[in-house]
């Protein structure tokens, strides 16, 4: 009778308080919820069963990270300080994000675009330096390297500018191809990885690692994705008792429907997550793009101009032993220490649509 009271129950999801079992002193741990989940049904402990096995009680508690919801909180009002053109306002909530948050690469992207409407640029180069460093490179979003991209278009370093082109496509490229796949497949090797060992929740960023290379932003804060993962661990966990310590078909065959469903939700929204990812990277290499176009058209005026003046004979007199060239940046042997520059000043007001 116990056995279909338990079963019953499972099915309807009927809430009961969810008791402090299977927390350690700061997050869930899914070992310590099988070691709970074992001695409740071998001692036939209906109570504690049906508490550990509620999965949408232990959602609202499991799943809640105080810290982060109060980052996001900051993120939030940020964005929205950014919108009405308080940049300095917003700029003051983005330095709040800690270096600990999973925000925080977020926070500086967005500190970057604040400095860049108030025409800051040296100070949005210093927040891309850190979002480009070898640490992030593979892993920011394609944004980023539109930002300094972007600011160096505005600035004239076309040498940088196009380093920066160069180094999105080596950094970023397999990132892209990668994110398009998994919106069509909902999995890859980088998810199994965190599917199997991912035993704590709330996730945190370390739960993850060098995977994160491999798989949208901030997915791991999800909290879609962290349900149904949540779900398909306890399941796997029951399961594993149920076949091999305390035998029960029929909650055998719920977990086993749970298990399923969540991993269909599971990949579902990964899709989506990817899918969206996909969207904007879409948008920003076609930025990128445009900044490199209008970097080469400004180049290949100035050339035009050089031109023009050698027609003009704006330069010092030469004589018959004596040439003008266009400097190419290969000098001959002979041209060293003998040198005459002119200097290109940076264009401004220049308007295209970008």
């Amino acid at each position: 009778m116990k056995k279909t009271t338990i079963f019953t129950q499972l099915v309807l999801l009927v809430a009961v308080s969810t008791s402090a079992l299977a927390f350690g002193e700061d997050r869930f741990s899914i070992q310590k919820w099988s070691e709970d989940f074992a001695q409740s049904m071998k001692s036939k402990n209906a109570k504690v069963t049906l508490q550990l096995v509620d999965f949408n009680q232990l959602d609202k508690k499991v799943l809640a990270d105080s810290n982060e919801t109060a980052n996001k909180a900051k993120m939030e009002q940020a964005r929205k300080l950014f919108a009405k053109g308080q940049f300095a306002e917003a700029r003051d909530l983005y330095n709040q994000i800690s270096k600990n948050s999973s925000y925080w690469l977020q926070a500086v992207e967005e500190r970057g675009w604040t400095y860049f409407r108030q025409n800051q640029f040296d100070d949005v180069l210093s927040q891309t330096k850190t979002l480009l460093s070898p640490q992030f490179a593979d892993y920011i979003d394609s944004e980023a390297y539109f930002l300094q991209s972007l600011t160096q278009l505005k600035t004239c370093e076309y040498k940088d500018l196009f380093e920066t082109d160069r180094l999105f496509k080596e950094k970023q490229k397999a990132r892209l191809v990668e994110m398009q796949g998994l919106a069509q497949t909902g999995m890859n090797d980088a998810l199994k990885n965190v599917m199997t060992s991912t035993e704590n929740f709330p996730m945190k960023f370390s739960d993850v690692g060098a995977n994160a290379n491999h798989l949208p932003q901030l997915f791991f804060r999800d909290l879609e994705f962290q349900r149904q993962l949540l779900r398909i661990k306890l399941s796997e966990k029951a399961l594993a008792i149920l076949r091999s310590e305390v035998s029960d078909s029929k909650l055998q065959a719920t977990f086993e429907q749970v298990k399923a469903d969540s991993s269909a939700r599971l990949q579902t929204r990964m899709k989506q997550l990817a899918q969206d990812e996909t969207n904007d990277n879409f948008k920003m290499v076609q930025k990128l793009n445009l900044v490199e176009v209008e970097a080469i058209q400004r180049l290949h005026t100035d050339v035009e101009l050089d031109k023009k003046l050698f027609k003009k004979a704006d330069f010092k007199d030469t004589n018959s032993d004596q040439l003008v060239f266009v400097d190419d940046g290969r000098p001959w042997i002979d041209e060293l220490d003998k040198y005459e520059v002119r200097a290109k000043a940076c264009p401004q007001n220049i308007r295209r649509k970008m």
